[in-house]
């Protein structure tokens, strides 16, 4: 089982961005890419199905992992991540990822025959969908991110948030006793005759877990990260990347802490700190 992974700092916020395939929605610009919030939301009119955005950076950076959450693509759609040690995607390719499918299909086992279709996919039930990309570190200054889909809804590539940057996975898993819950703002009601009632409201998760075996090492990057996001910014996180279950989407959020965690100096040359985090 592959561990936990946390992209926190967001490179592709401080990335100057330009399509180079397809028009875009002058009401739904690339730049609200770049901003939390779930009414930001980026759209681009494909070109015969496919679209393309390179991004530069201010300098040379590393990254290891990006992906692109809360879009509408079609379970067909397909998505490339090339990456560049020159602005504008220009200078030696670094990387190239192929043609990845946008979205995971239903294994076998979760398939629910004679019910589901052929191509099925577990965020077929969500409101949303998001992919994820992990790859081994690269040192670059730009990048191309190509969608091709064309039965994306509306006839749009449509996405609110792209995380993109060096991935923080420990060297030991978290410990037992991982936390997974279902929240909700809904309030039930009691009428005099005993019925219960309650508007149906959006649901979202939290997950509780706790990192007891971090070494010296590790331990100035954690604690960096933490007080990059503190509790105000949204970052990336998968508890079981690369699963390849439907236990991989339920686990993996755009999310944000809801307290700040301690390191605790446990014994030499180890540290542990509980994680609460909300979906943002």
């Amino acid at each position: 089982m592959n561990r936990i992974r946390m992209l926190v700092k967001n490179l592709w916020d401080s990335a100057t961005l330009n399509l180079v395939q397809g028009n875009a929605v002058a009401t739904l610009p690339l730049s609200n890419s770049q901003r939390y919030g779930k009414s930001l939301t980026a759209a681009i009119t494909p070109a015969a199905g496919n679209s393309a955005v390179v991004f530069t950076l201010p300098e040379m950076s590393l990254a290891s992992g990006l992906v692109i959450y809360r879009h509408w693509l079609s379970n067909a759609g397909k998505w490339r991540v090339e990456l560049f040690d020159g602005p504008n995607a220009t200078g030696a390719k670094v990387y190239d990822s192929a043609l990845l499918d946008a979205v995971p299909t239903k294994s076998l086992g979760e398939l629910d025959w004679l019910v589901d279709s052929l191509i099925a996919s577990p965020f077929d039930t969500w409101p949303f969908k998001f992919s994820q990309h992990w790859f081994t570190p690269q040192f670059f200054r730009s990048g191309r991110l190509t969608i091709s889909d064309a039965n994306g809804r509306d006839g749009l590539h449509e996405f609110d948030r792209v995380y993109l940057g060096q991935v923080f996975e420990p060297s030991v898993n978290f410990s037992w006793g991982a936390l997974h819950q279902w929240q909700s703002t809904e309030r039930q009601y009691v009428t005099a005759a005993g019925s219960v009632f309650a508007n149906d409201r959006i649901k979202t998760r939290e997950f509780k877990f706790s990192l007891d075996h971090l070494s010296e090492l590790e331990r100035p990057h954690l604690s960096t990260a933490i007080r990059t996001v503190g509790i105000s910014k949204d970052w990336f996180i998968s508890l079981y990347p690369e699963a390849a279950t439907v236990k991989e989407i339920e686990y993996a959020m755009s999310c944000k802490f809801t307290s700040l965690p301690g390191l605790t100096n446990t014994h030499f040359n180890n540290y542990a700190a509980p994680f609460a985090v909300r979906e943002a």
